[in-house]
């Protein structure tokens, strides 16, 4: 569903990605892991075009994608939830959820999309009153993933889903993130918490520097000495 070839991003002078590649088969659960200052970030917002690529090729759907603006790729299915959340915090839950149906194509099925989305976040239902910005972070997450299924994806791109989240939340997350996958949706995610999420995906791309040093499988990955030893404090 999505593949990106040789990509290069940079800010202004300062390239921070160099030559990375890496595939997001349709209905796989993916992810890029790697300690801060990898290029994580960078990379998932030159998929958006939020930072342009200085080189290489991004397709979705088999279409080139880059240089498209935000707003037609989210158009295409594809849609990133910033490590912010993006929420608004003087909004209430209810209002943040129907901003998300902001396409042509999602607000025509936004009723329905909401309800679907109350189904997997009980929670937000019963805070829809509620303001934003007087959520727990778990609550935050949550109304963040539920603004972004407004969108109808075809693949949800999460920026550290887990940060400032407790341990216990954090493992929440990554459930609900997890059914989503399984309800269609491909997921792509950058994550530092390394050993968790090489437990949810299929598959995963370690990133140090901006360049993809190590990828395989999620059990391959855990296996690895090199990936034991310099992210799972195992030897």
């Amino acid at each position: 569903m999505l593949e990106v070839e040789h990509l290069g991003v940079g800010y202004g002078d300062l390239q921070v990605v160099w030559d990375v590649s890496f595939k997001v088969p349709a209905g796989s659960l993916v992810a890029i892991i790697g300690s801060n200052g990898a290029g994580k970030t960078t990379t998932l917002r030159a998929l958006m075009n939020l930072l342009p690529a200085l080189t290489g090729s991004i397709e979705f759907k088999g279409e080139s994608i880059v240089g498209v603006p935000t707003h037609r790729i989210v158009e295409l299915g594809l849609v990133l939830i910033p490590e912010s959340r993006a929420t608004f915090a003087s909004l209430s839950v209810a209002d943040n959820l129907e901003l998300g149906a902001y396409t042509k194509r999602a607000r025509a099925a936004r009723s329905k999309t909401l309800g679907e989305v109350y189904d997997v976040f009980p929670r937000l239902a019963e805070r829809k009153s509620q303001l934003a910005g007087t959520l727990s972070g778990g609550e935050r997450q949550m109304l963040a993933i539920g603004k972004s299924l407004m969108a109808l994806p075809e693949m949800l791109v999460l920026d550290e889903p887990s940060m400032g989240l407790a341990p216990i939340i954090v493992e929440d997350t990554f459930n609900e993130i997890k059914g989503i996958r399984d309800r269609g949706v491909s997921v792509l995610m950058v994550e530092q918490h390394i050993e968790a999420t090489l437990e949810l995906v299929d598959y995963a791309y370690v990133l140090e520097l901006g360049q993809v040093v190590i990828e395989g499988s999620s059990t391959e990955l855990m296996t690895d000495q090199r990936v034991r030893e310099a992210y799972l404090s195992l030897q």
